[in-house]
């Protein structure tokens, strides 16, 4: 596994071909109504290093998403307050 032979220009289009395909508006029909495959995708993706096409980014949910939304808030009101990040 170790001795595979690395061409950077042939990796590049390897990737822009997967994230293309990754793209297509049936591939992301079949991933997107299945919970499970998604997320497999998303770890599968994630491992290889190849980016995350738009609808297998996470959402942030739960408290979290209210915290940051109240703090963006807050700092918009406030500018010129320090504020914790």
């Amino acid at each position: 596994m170790d001795n595979l032979p690395t061409d950077p220009i042939e990796d590049r289009k390897i990737m822009a071909a997967i994230s293309a395909r990754l793209e297509q508006p049936e591939i992301e029909e079949f991933f997107i109504h299945g919970p499970h495959r998604k997320a497999a995708t998303r770890a599968l993706l994630d491992l290889l290093g190849v980016p995350l096409p738009h609808w297998a980014q996470r959402n942030i949910g739960g408290r979290a998403a209210v915290t940051k939304a109240a703090m963006n808030r807050f700092r918009e009101d406030h500018p010129h307050e320090r504020t914790p990040r």
